[in-house]
């Protein structure tokens, strides 16, 4: 089993730390932006900052997991973070803070989430190997959602009892917790070296042209960009969906957001409890789809239990995309690659989250926020479908397609 690993679960324990802790100042910095500016949009440009470096800066992110030392790359990355986590702390103890300081530390976020996302995937596969990838990366998806659980129900109560400045102090100090555990890390010594013979540019070119030759790779980015710019930024939108729709303060603002988590978690530990998977496209495809139609409905309903309900659902869904979204990019590749398809993936994303945030935001303010949210949600479950049809995601086993390839059949 993957968790008798010493490092692996010092790396798993990190990762519940920090997704907590992100989770939790997501929502917490949307009901500041929300409280400082009182605009939909302002709120949407949260998405703008926290992905805008992922466009320009994924492939390179992915290009120097695959050459450097993925141990000092995370714990510079935490260390990062803590400090960011500070200043904003401080601004918050000095009543200085303003809105575009806030957008400024979530750029800086940004910037080092990029490095942080390619680093630590490709150290899990070097953890867990290709045999446990697939349970690798289910526990990866449990982590994350139990962030998406326990971080906004911590974030809405903390800002209702303590406010901002209390909520803040609680973030510094698991930052500072997940901090010391990556520096407990060690990695396998092959992930210090692979890839390091290779001309840097090269490097990145032949990424780019692994994920438009592999149908596999390129079916996962294609339905990851639409799911990121048009279903998936609704978790941007949490404090303006409880205020304005369901009426609802940041206490139980904080329970809405963490329903999608709650259904995920359970999805994922569905998943996880299995030893074998012939499709893994399928469950990404359709997962993508339970979410979008998730999203749409949602958008519509003013009722706090049907929202909760919704998002229940639709994190059940996205338990199948977020695991087999990684894991079918990972074993698609080769391993000097895997770096660089982690950094495709956080393009990809980030490129969705940049514009789908900002345009939702923009629709938002021009109209309601349910007319966003639902409009959006509709159009990417019609994006999806050719994206299925014309790619072998849904149609072949991944191990099949890859050996295929291999052998140049």
């Amino acid at each position: 089993m993957v968790l008798q690993n010493p490092d692996f679960r010092l790396l798993w324990a990190a990762r519940w730390v920090h997704e907590i802790s992100r989770r939790m100042e997501l929502l917490v910095l949307g009901y500041l932006i929300y409280e400082l500016t009182d605009s939909a949009f302002q709120v949407g440009l949260i998405s703008a900052f926290l992905n805008g470096p992922r466009p320009p800066l994924s492939l390179v992110a992915g290009m120097l997991a695959d050459r450097l030392d993925r141990w000092r790359i995370l714990t510079s990355i935490h260390t990062f973070y803590l400090l960011v986590a500070s200043a904003l702390l401080a601004l918050l103890l000095l009543d200085l803070i303003h809105p575009w300081f806030v957008f400024f530390a979530i750029l800086l976020q940004g910037t080092a989430k990029v490095l942080d996302d390619p680093t630590r995937r490709a150290a899990l596969f070097d953890l867990a190997g290709q045999d446990r990838i697939a349970h690798a990366m289910s526990l990866e998806t449990i982590t994350n959602n139990v962030g998406k659980i326990l971080g906004p129900i911590a974030g809405g109560l903390l800002i209702a009892f303590y406010g901002f400045t209390g909520a803040y102090m609680v973030l510094v100090a698991l930052d500072l917790v997940a901090a010391v555990l990556i520096f407990k890390l060690r990695l396998p010594e092959a992930a210090v070296v692979v890839g390091r013979d290779r001309a840097f540019w090269q490097g990145i070119k032949s990424g780019i042209g692994h994920s438009f030759s592999n149908k596999f790779v390129l079916g996962v980015l294609s339905i990851s960009l639409v799911m990121n710019g048009m279903v998936l930024p609704l978790q941007y939108f949490i404090p303006v969906i409880a205020t304005e729709v369901l009426k609802v303060g940041p206490a139980l603002g904080g329970v809405i957001g963490a329903a999608e988590g709650i259904g995920t978690l359970v999805g994922a530990v569905i998943i996880g409890s299995r030893r074998n998977y012939t499709f893994h496209g399928r469950y990404f495809a359709i997962g993508a789809m339970i979410v979008g139609v998730g999203v749409a409905a949602v958008a519509w309903s003013p009722w706090f239990l049907v929202s909760f309900l919704l998002l229940f659902s639709a994190g059940v869904g996205q338990s199948g995309f977020s695991t087999m979204q990684s894991t079918i990019l990972l074993l698609s590749s080769p391993a000097e690659m895997r770096g660089r398809i982690m950094g495709s993936q956080g393009l990809v994303n980030g490129l969705g989250h940049l514009i789908g945030g900002v345009e939702i935001g923009a629709i938002a303010s021009a109209f309601t926020i349910s007319i966003a949210i639902g409009i959006n949600a509709g159009v990417g479950l019609l994006l999806m479908v050719p994206v299925m049809l014309l790619t072998p995601l849904v149609k072949r086993p991944v191990e099949v397609y890859r050996n295929r390839v291999a052998v140049g059949g």
